[in-house]
């Protein structure tokens, strides 16, 4: 068993459902993980609300990710006030790009302009530094978010395709 506080105004919603389910979630570097469980017990520990719960089932990782993403090294450079940055992503989807730097000091939320070729077209896409990283001492990590125009969107997702059919094409041959 396990015991969690319990999240507010939770226990009386949950007294009066009659229901003794629940998902318990967390984050980690791997993403996002689901349990399900029952609970046994409401704990008041001084002021303090805690459920006492028992897992029903496995953890298990989830996916929550509107786009598919697909390896890819290409160069990209971001352009802020002020400031051209040169990077090259590890991967890429319909919503955003991860790419890796020289070390630098890029702050989340900063607007970006985002200029990247795929499959022989130019884009040049408006985003948003969603989060940063250090990839080690001497690199920087970024996840970049974005929301394309239709025709971007056709372009990367013919890219995100293209990428996918080499892969598997790429299983097909080493088996």
């Amino acid at each position: 068993t396990l015991i969690v506080a319990a999240p507010p105004g939770a226990n009386a919603a949950l007294l009066a459902s009659g229901a003794r389910d629940v998902e318990l979630s967390w984050v980690t570097p791997r993403g996002r993980y689901q349990q399900r469980c029952s609970l046994l017990e409401h704990i008041n520990n001084g002021g303090l609300k805690q459920w006492r719960l028992r897992p029903t089932g496995q953890a298990r990782l989830i996916q929550r990710r509107r786009f598919v993403r697909v390896p890819a090294a290409l160069a990209v450079l971001l352009v802020m006030p002020g400031e051209v940055l040169t990077a090259s992503t590890i991967d890429v989807s319909e919503g955003g790009f991860r790419v890796r730097m020289p070390r630098c000091n890029l702050t989340e939320l900063t607007p970006v302009g985002i200029q990247i070729t795929m499959g022989g077209r130019h884009l040049e896409l408006r985003g948003t530094v969603l989060r940063t990283s250090e990839a080690d001492h001497r690199q920087t990590e970024a996840v970049l978010a974005f929301e394309p125009t239709d025709k971007e969107s056709d372009a990367i997702r013919r890219f995100v395709f293209q990428m996918q059919l080499r892969a598997r094409a790429s299983v097909a041959r080493e088996a």
